[in-house]
């Protein structure tokens, strides 16, 4: 079902005229891409309905929840239950897409893979995640695979605000829709001298 509504939401936000075309097509799988969203909105509404009941204090759900309960909070119960379900898109392909490609990327060259072993090794049995958060190498080699490799490579559409804004010196009036993706932002040779190694 991910997979589907990675499709259709894909494809509805890169053409979006396309997708109003093709989800009015009845064919199963064409169905399957636009209405899964529906389906995995319903596992994100359950996962609000297992944090209120649970009542963890420590996870990301929590702090969700915490800040729609504030007395004037612009979050009502549909935000929340969005904000759980792009959670669950988040952290499954997008995961998986990085995780696979760091460890060809680590696997490819066998002395980063080795510098990487002694720095882990340095830490001992009982480290935390703070200590792996000081590890230079660990995690140039992650910021390197995401600025490669995003699993998020298209547009990242979002509006101006009331008022407009100005963004790089130019003025974008509200209501603007403005778009800009990670793909060719991570190899523009103005930012990285070498922004394909």
């Amino acid at each position: 079902m991910l997979e589907a509504a990675l499709v259709g939401n894909g494809i509805g936000a890169e053409l979006p005229w396309l997708r109003a075309i093709l989800c009015r097509i009845p064919m199963k799988p064409l169905q399957e891409a636009f209405k899964s969203s529906d389906y995995i909105l319903s596992y994100g509404t359950k996962a609000v309905e297992n944090a209120k009941r649970l009542g963890e204090a420590s996870n990301l759900m929590a702090a969700v929840l915490a800040e729609a309960g504030k007395e004037k909070s612009s979050l009502d119960d549909l935000d929340v239950q969005t904000e759980a379900t792009s959670l669950i898109f988040a952290g499954s392909g997008t995961t998986a897409n990085t995780l696979t490609y760091l460890t060809w990327n680590v696997l490819r060259r066998p002395a980063l893979h080795r510098a990487l072993e002694n720095e882990a090794r340095a830490l001992g049995n009982d480290f935390s995640d703070a200590e792996l958060e000081q590890l230079p190498l660990l995690n140039a080699t992650i910021q390197e695979t995401l600025r490669l490799y995003c699993a998020v490579p298209g547009s990242l559409p979002r509006v101006s605000p009331p008022g407009g804004a100005t963004i790089g010196g130019h003025y974008i009036p509200e209501g603007v829709t403005c778009s800009t993706q990670a793909y060719t932002l991570h190899r523009d040779i103005v930012a990285w001298s070498h922004p394909e190694e």
